[in-house]
């Protein structure tokens, strides 16, 4: 098992050796104190990891060796979350460990309740700095899949043009708990869509929209849950039933 990982969009199946890139080269060699020799996995976000031992011709920048390549298929079923967003720094929490547990997408929208502002909305910074997250929660999790992380505009608008196929679910807390609709993820599509609202939930009006396009609404028990745990919660429950399953 590698030692440590780092992430590299560009990589080629056959490589015998990998350059990393400056930001991966400074972390290995100043942050982390690895040492020529120590081992090494690449990920490329869409599958591909290769394994090798790291050297440093110019002590400037980090080389992997190559002994090992490895291709993995994407799971069956396709999680995406789409959440109401929340304030401070529930998003990184959220990006962090839906990466960790395998999400496929991840989409942020302005719902009624949202308490952010408009600049945090469409920050291109912010948006770079939760894709950041996501690619340093891949490499913790060793998961060789990167997810897709978007910020989404109005939710209302989002909701107006969906035309999403797949399962479709949105966190209401009266309604089915989600352990019973868990069995019907076995004879639908390969696509499951997870609504969640920002705190203090989707508004009346919104969870009818989200109904009316094909939500169904579930909950996740009788307490009241953090957007942060919600989201792990649902995305849990859903990614261990359809390995069962699969």
């Amino acid at each position: 098992m590698p030692r440590f990982h780092c992430f590299e969009p560009d990589l080629c199946p056959d490589a015998l050796e990998v350059a990393l890139g400056e930001e991966e080269s400074h972390h290995l060699m100043r942050v982390l104190r690895a040492k020529e020799g120590d081992s090494v996995g690449v990920l490329n976000g869409s599958g591909l990891v290769l394994e090798g031992s790291l050297f440093f011709p110019d002590h400037r920048r980090a080389f992997v060796r190559v002994t090992d390549a490895r291709e993995f298929d994407r799971p069956n079923l396709s999680l995406h979350l789409a959440v109401g967003m929340p304030k401070g720094k529930a998003v990184d929490t959220i990006v962090r460990q839906a990466t960790e547990l395998g999400i496929t997408g991840l989409s942020f929208l302005n719902a009624e309740r949202s308490e952010v502002s408009a600049k945090t909305l469409y920050s291109k910074e912010k948006l770079e700095k939760w894709k950041r997250v996501a690619r340093e929660a891949c490499k913790q999790s060793e998961n060789p899949f990167l997810p897709e992380v978007e910020i989404a505009g109005n939710l209302s608008e989002w909701l107006a043009g969906w035309n999403k196929p797949g399962r479709h679910w949105v966190a209401h807390p009266t309604r089915s708990n989600v352990t019973e609709t868990l069995p019907g993820l076995a004879s639908r599509q390969d696509s499951l869509w997870m609504l969640i609202g920002p705190e203090g939930g989707l508004t009346d009006k919104e969870l009818e929209k989200a109904r009316n396009v094909g939500f169904d609404p579930v909950s996740l028990g009788s307490t009241v849950l953090r957007v942060e745990t919600a989201c792990v919660g649902i995305t849990s429950l859903a990614r261990q039933y359809s390995a069962i399953l699969s």
